[in-house]
């Protein structure tokens, strides 16, 4: 992601982790995309690969949901992590994804400060562990279309609530997938602590509710709930990344006030609910 030296190039929009980046649209990318643009997001770091040394990794600010290829020659499932893996409203399978790579189209563009509708080529990240990875590995990702990069992030359109959605639209149980900032950082949580009481009990979790009671920097002060009739009990280190998230409410105006968070979910996020102070 090193730029050219040039005096006129504007400095980067910087996030957490990298640069702020967005897709405003999608050229030649499945129809379910286009109902959940724009697409923010963070270019976290660079993975060379055997063709080229520049794609990039990028986390997304809201996770993005997309209908695996059906037919004998179609999408394998087996390759996504069950956590990633809900149904429409319609019971439908979906993908649940928190990154993408990108790379530019052509031949002497790249990924660089300032830059505006920058044609890429963009991949599903279906397996996380790819950010671990020295180099790309193509089996952790699945092709999903064009786009047009651009620095920076911008505002969602209003959300499926506030007007008329495509019938496939993607949705869990009747209720939105994506339901601003709080519910994005209520579902990251609900998902690290799901896989904090797996890892601790070595094996699946079904049906979970919980209460998260936040105190002083929105750090973890308490923990009740319901994990497949037992108490929801992580490992230690579950908490550490949970107070990393719920610090995001910090971020934004809208959920600075946040002091307790409710959640349930069955085989996607079923109910999210704020408390604030």
């Amino acid at each position: 992601m090193d730029s050219p030296a040039v005096a006129a190039t504007p400095p980067a929009q910087v996030g957490k982790y990298g640069p702020l980046v967005h897709i405003a649209r999608f050229d030649g990318a499945p129809e379910e995309l286009s109902w959940q643009l724009p697409v923010n997001g963070e270019l976290y770091r660079l993975l060379p690969g055997p063709d080229r040394p520049d794609y990039s990794l990028m986390l997304l600010r809201r996770p993005l949901h997309f209908y695996p290829t059906e037919g004998v020659d179609g999408f394998d499932m087996e390759r996504v992590d069950p956590e990633q893996r809900i149904p429409d409203r319609k019971g439908r399978p979906m993908v649940r994804v928190h990154a993408l790579v990108v790379c530019a189209r052509f031949v002497g563009q790249q990924l660089q400060p300032g830059m505006a509708d920058l044609p890429v080529h963009i991949a599903y990240v279906i397996d996380n562990s790819l950010a671990r990875d020295e180099r790309i590995d193509f089996a952790k990702v699945e092709f999903a279309g064009a786009g047009f990069l651009s620095e920076g992030h911008v505002e969602r359109r209003p959300s499926a609530s506030q007007r008329p959605g495509p019938e496939g639209s993607p949705e869990t149980n009747g209720r939105e997938v994506d339901a601003g900032p709080g519910a994005d950082v209520a579902r990251e949580a609900s998902t690290i602590l799901r896989r904090g009481i797996e890892e601790r009990r070595g094996k699946p979790v079904d049906q979970l509710s919980a209460t998260f009671s936040l105190g002083e920097g929105h750090r973890v002060t308490g923990l009740t709930g319901n994990a497949d009739g037992e108490a929801p009990e992580p490992t230690a280190e579950t908490f550490a990344r949970l107070n990393e998230v719920f610090a995001r409410f910090g971020d934004h105006k809208a959920t600075a006030d946040v002091r307790a968070v409710r959640i349930r979910v069955g085989q996607g996020l079923d109910e999210i609910e704020l408390d604030r102070g």
